[in-house]
């Protein structure tokens, strides 16, 4: 899902005509992509089933999507350290607690005790969520509830689009005056300031 649309990108630049609007729209997907990539949380908000390592004795994971609304947007959790979650029951909703503003995910109880035997391996994808979490339905909410996210995004697309045609140049001359730009065209200091907030905290998973 897009962070922005292309209408607001191109009020910003003062562009009316759809000339350049296929550049545009890739830019603001290649953005949004990346700004996923940074902070490693998916935008959207849509139904998931993911697949988590756990340690002996841990009682909290953290799901790669959040916010969540309620409890019930998680739909099932199954631990299966067999990977069989075809033939795992699900654990009662009592059995867990979701934090909506953090996605984190805390058991009432110890989900493994060993590994294989042994208290300090880790299990690998041995417990499954299906659940329902993201920042926005769409595009226009996103805009509405994470407008510091949305404008990010419309920064770092001008930011490439004015650089465009020498992503890489170190300096341009035009008769008597000249710029430099110095170095590749990276997430700039205001759109990392930005997205900090946003970033997936795992702490230790």
């Amino acid at each position: 899902m897009d962070a922005t649309t292309k209408a607001r990108v191109k009020d910003l630049l003062e562009i009316t005509s759809v000339t350049h609007d296929t550049v545009i729209d890739a830019l603001i997907a290649v953005v949004s992509q990346r700004i996923e990539s940074f902070i490693d949380r998916p935008l959207e908000t849509a139904a998931r089933t993911e697949e988590y390592d756990i340690r002996p004795r841990q009682m909290v994971l953290f799901l790669r999507a959040y916010p969540l609304t309620a409890q019930g947007d998680v739909a099932s959790v199954k631990i299966a350290t067999n990977w069989d979650f075809a033939a795992a029951t699900a654990i009662t909703a009592t059995d867990y607690h979701v934090d909506y503003s953090t996605g984190a995910l805390h058991f009432n109880f110890i989900p493994i005790t060993n590994y294989l035997g042994n208290n300090s391996a880790t299990a690998p994808n041995a417990v499954q969520v299906t659940y329902t979490a993201g920042f926005a339905a769409n595009t226009a909410s996103m805009i509405t509830d994470y407008p510091a996210v949305a404008s990010a995004c419309e920064t770092q697309v001008i930011a490439m689009w004015r650089r465009r045609d020498e992503p890489m140049a170190k300096t341009t001359k035009i008769g008597d005056y000249g710029s430099t730009i110095e170095g590749s065209v990276r997430f700039l200091p205001d759109v990392i300031e930005a997205l900090i907030p946003y970033r997936r905290q795992r702490f230790g998973q």
